[in-house]
């Protein structure tokens, strides 16, 4: 990853930039000071603009790092800090950043956070070179998970107990945007791997083209199947794929040219009968047939007890 450090970004609505010291008390007042803001979070909220100017010196001086990422959340209608989002975690060896988002109370609900997780996540994989951006929130904090989906991070899976914050320990929800370049990449070594699995095509004695599938094909398969496969029941499964691909390959030199494409095989015609108005319900006859009849019915014995 190439690390740029906490760069200005633009949106339509906002501005992500650098905090400053004149932002502490907008900080304060927005969100920092706010316990519904901190529910879930792993902060105590603040309890004086002193607090909040200390922390300040401290994001200051760690902004002369290429690798910190911390922005302060600005609409460009008030130009005021309203919340933050910053890069918490760091692990160089998968190319992956940890994402950690927050803002005030009366600015939630309204699309914000999702426009500024969206900015961060692309200038995180376009131009940091990140292959994987992810975040994590407490199961309970079902708008943070609806934020991340909104931003077009996929959900991973619930980790059990495996978070803490004000609330004690919690189920951590995960989830995660991957580079595309990335899945090309996994695709690619997924391609070397299995690069020895083939499928070609020799002339039989009939003189005609027929598959036959390689050892390598099918050991593949095998591992796909999660199958321990001995070298007979091997020989089988290779002679029964091909005879498939054979009358596949036979089913495509059919001509198809002017078939109309249907979802069944023949054609499908409505096999209820209409409905034809007689006169009585036919109960007599039906009746007639009973072993006891009681009140115009079956008498049914009993099945249990006496």
């Amino acid at each position: 990853m190439k690390h740029l450090g906490t760069q200005i970004l633009a949106t339509e609505h906002l501005t992500l930039r650098r905090f400053e010291p004149e932002d502490a008390e907008h900080c304060f007042y927005n969100w920092l000071s706010d316990p519904e803001v901190a529910k879930y979070l792993t902060w105590a909220p603040y309890q004086t603009v002193e607090q909040v100017q200390e922390r300040m010196a401290i994001w200051e001086n760690n902004y002369r790092k290429e690798d910190n990422y911390n922005w302060a959340i600005e609409m460009n209608e008030s130009e005021q800090p309203i919340g933050s989002i910053s890069v918490v975690g760091i692990n160089e060896d998968t190319e992956s950043m940890e994402v950690g988002y927050c803002i005030g109370r009366k600015f939630w609900h309204r699309g914000i956070m999702t426009e500024a997780l969206t900015e961060v996540v692309r200038f995180l994989m376009d131009e940091v070179g990140a292959g994987r951006v992810w975040a994590g929130c407490d199961s309970r904090n079902l708008y943070s998970a609806k934020t991340m989906a909104a931003a077009d991070m996929e959900y991973e899976g619930t980790l059990r107990r495996a978070g803490r914050n004000n609330q004690g320990i919690c189920d951590e929800v995960i989830c995660a945007k991957i580079r595309s370049e990335a899945i090309a990449e996994q695709a690619e070594e997924e391609a070397a791997e299995t690069a020895g699995a083939t499928v070609t095509k020799v002339m039989g004695e009939d003189g005609k083209l027929r598959n036959v599938i390689s050892d390598e094909t099918m050991e593949y398969v095998g591992i796909l199947a999660k199958l321990e496969l001995s070298p007979e029941e091997a020989e089988a499964a290779k002679k029964d794929m091909a005879d498939m691909l054979d009358y596949i390959d036979k089913l495509n030199e059919l001509d198809t040219t002017g078939i109309e494409p249907m979802s069944h095989v023949f054609p499908v015609h409505n096999v209820f009968r209409e409905d034809v108005v007689t006169n009585g319900d036919g109960s007599e006859a039906t009746l007639a047939n009973a072993p006891v009849k009681k009140d115009g019915g079956f008498k049914v014995p009993k099945t249990i007890g006496d």
